[in-house]
């Protein structure tokens, strides 16, 4: 970690109606359930990159909000597990309704590769992340500020997992223990380990599972944490989702959303 970090916790100075007001802020951003009343558009597929990017016949590519499937191989390296499995039910889900499907938009309408990003729905309003969720081909991801339908996707991960389907019956969705986090795990991972310190810069906390991995809090996401803030997780066991990079000679993985993170419960 870079020198101008302050390996050190300090004390929170949220009074108890900041607290209150965010807390209202936090719930109020999440549909609780999958469905929709409107839609923003309706598009024409031309293409299945995977189980979550799409080529539309305008030429624009289209990154589905909420999820993050396996990836195919790239560099003489083999597919993810499960990575075939998304893309076809995704194809599928496609084709039986003419490459025509409705979406609603994020509110940060393309990421940095310049895709549009969008929820996308069959004619008949079934959200299709969520059915990839539920079928355990996929997990769920929370970048704000596209945060619709966030407990929907949540619960639809939970589904599959309690039901094993997919990824998690297989060794694939088992995360990496930090301390053993190589340049062969960048990109999406699940990793777990126990916060081992906590670094303070002017714009972000850094929590360290390990001498060489940190998770990155910036500060002006704070408003997502109602519950408890990243400088309070001293010390505690955790499981972190999220792309892998390297940087300072240190893994670091930036967190955006407490749902990216899972607290254990262990000693």
């Amino acid at each position: 970690m870079s020198d101008n970090l302050y390996h050190k916790q300090k004390a929170s100075n949220w009074t108890p109606f900041v607290f209150f007001i965010l807390l209202i802020f936090s719930f109020s951003i999440h549909a609780t359930n999958c469905n929709s009343q409107h839609y923003d558009q309706t598009i024409t597929v031309s293409k299945v990159y995977d189980g979550d990017t799409l080529r539309l016949a305008d030429g624009q590519k289209l990154r589905l909000i909420g999820i993050n499937t396996p990836e195919r191989g790239h560099d003489g390296m083999p597919d993810q597990p499960f990575y075939p499995e998304a893309k076809k039910r995704l194809e599928k889900i496609i084709h039986a309704n003419q490459n025509k499907l409705k979406i609603i938009l994020g509110t940060d309408k393309h990421d940095r590769y310049k895709r549009l990003l969008a929820h996308i729905f069959t004619p008949g309003g079934d959200n299709i992340s969520a059915i990839l969720l539920r079928e355990g081909l996929g997990y769920s991801i929370a970048i704000p500020p596209n945060l619709n339908f966030l407990n929907c996707y949540k619960k639809a991960e939970y589904d599959a997992k309690k039901q094993q389907h997919g990824i998690w019956g297989h060794d694939f969705s088992k995360p990496i223990k930090a301390s053993t986090l190589s340049k062969s795990n960048l990109g999406f991972q699940q990793v777990i380990g126990r916060v081992q310190r906590i670094g303070e810069s002017s714009s972000s906390f850094w929590l360290n599972l390990d001498t060489k991995f940190a998770l990155k809090v910036q500060k002006k996401y704070l408003v997502q944490f109602s519950t408890y803030r990243p400088n309070e997780l001293l010390n505690k066991k955790l499981i972190a989702r999220g792309w892998i990079y390297y940087r300072n000679n240190e893994y670091r993985m930036s967190i955006k959303h407490p749902a990216s993170i899972q607290l254990l419960n262990t000693d």
